[in-house]
């Protein structure tokens, strides 16, 4: 199917094509959300997100990297983990704390949590032969963020408030 809608986002038409009209539908309201919700410092992320002592950690990191994995080992080997979110959560930046929330798009994993918490940390994931961590910061945490990003980078409107959330996210957040 198609997305039709008006610059400022705040209105579709789904046009569809195909018979998975329930997919199409749910692709077009997670894009509609994200373009409309960009300007508000506010982001889709393509990642995994796990709760501890009130606090959330997301792990981000290309498609089979291991952010499932990784979110479900917190789940397994670390008492009072609870799933936010498995594939699309929202982070939103409000009065200079960045705050996550689950959302209605969770992948493979059903996980729809109607739960929000302040963001402890943010790990880029990647795989190698060995283990090892190390704090990004400065355009090495700003350049991390943005392949997690959904958005639409050639409209100037969700770019500068993509751009925004992104180096508020870097300049604050481990």
């Amino acid at each position: 199917g198609w997305l039709v809608c008006p610059d400022n986002y705040h209105e579709g038409q789904v046009i569809m094509t195909g018979r998975n009209r329930k997919t199409a539908i749910d692709n077009a309201l997670m894009v509609l959300y994200a373009l409309a919700a960009a300007p508000h410092d506010t982001a889709l992320f393509h990642a995994a997100v796990v709760s501890h002592e009130d606090k959330a950690y997301m792990f981000l990191g290309k498609s089979g990297t291991g952010k499932s994995t990784h979110a479900r080992l917190w789940l397994k080997y670390i008492e009072g983990t609870e799933l936010v979110n498995d594939d699309n959560p929202v982070v939103r930046i409000l009065h200079d704390v960045a705050m996550v929330y689950g959302s209605p798009w969770s992948g493979k994993t059903p996980c729809y949590r109607n739960v929000s918490y302040p963001i402890g940390g943010i790990v880029l994931l990647s795989q190698a032969p060995y283990n090892k961590i190390h704090r990004l910061k400065g355009i090495s945490a700003y350049t991390s963020l943005v392949p997690s990003i959904s958005g639409k980078r050639w409209d100037r409107q969700v770019a500068d408030g993509l751009h925004q959330t992104e180096n508020t996210l870097a300049m604050t957040t481990p």
